[in-house]
């Protein structure tokens, strides 16, 4: 039984951190996005397009012992830039973009590739005590 709570921790563990590679790449690829303004709870623009609201991923321990990955909106969601090329920038030249750091998604992006390897390394030991166990038993 021991083996198999392993095995569930390592999978939780392991869906938590490509959770949390997936929204860093989303911050990223998202980078130069229109975003909702400072403090407004908008969605879509006024002409109907959505604005992008940059997010974290949290990680929390469940009582099983697994990984329960939650989703959290950056606070502030924007920065206000000067670009008065872009489309969507105002009468002062201001643009709302997400409020993301590339340095922290690299680092973001570092983690999860660490906590994904560690879970993956915790699955194949307990495979192989799993295999050794029904060795010793056969």
């Amino acid at each position: 039984m021991a083996i198999t709570n392993g095995i569930y921790s390592a999978l939780s563990g392991a869906t938590a951190a490509t959770r949390r590679f997936d929204t860093s790449a989303s911050n990223v690829a998202n980078l130069e996005s229109v975003a909702a303004p400072r403090g407004s709870t908008e969605t879509t623009d006024a002409a109907g397009n959505s604005l992008f609201r940059p997010q974290r991923t949290v990680d929390s321990t469940t009582t099983t012992g697994g990984v329960r990955s939650t989703q959290q909106l950056v606070d502030p969601v924007s920065v206000q830039r000067y670009d008065p090329d872009a489309p969507d920038a105002d009468g002062d030249g201001l643009v709302n973009r997400p409020n993301v750091s590339l340095e922290r998604e690299a680092v973001d992006q570092i983690v999860a590739q660490k906590q994904f390897e560690a879970n993956l390394a915790t699955i194949r030991t307990a495979d192989e005590l799993f295999d050794s166990t029904l060795d010793i038993l056969g």
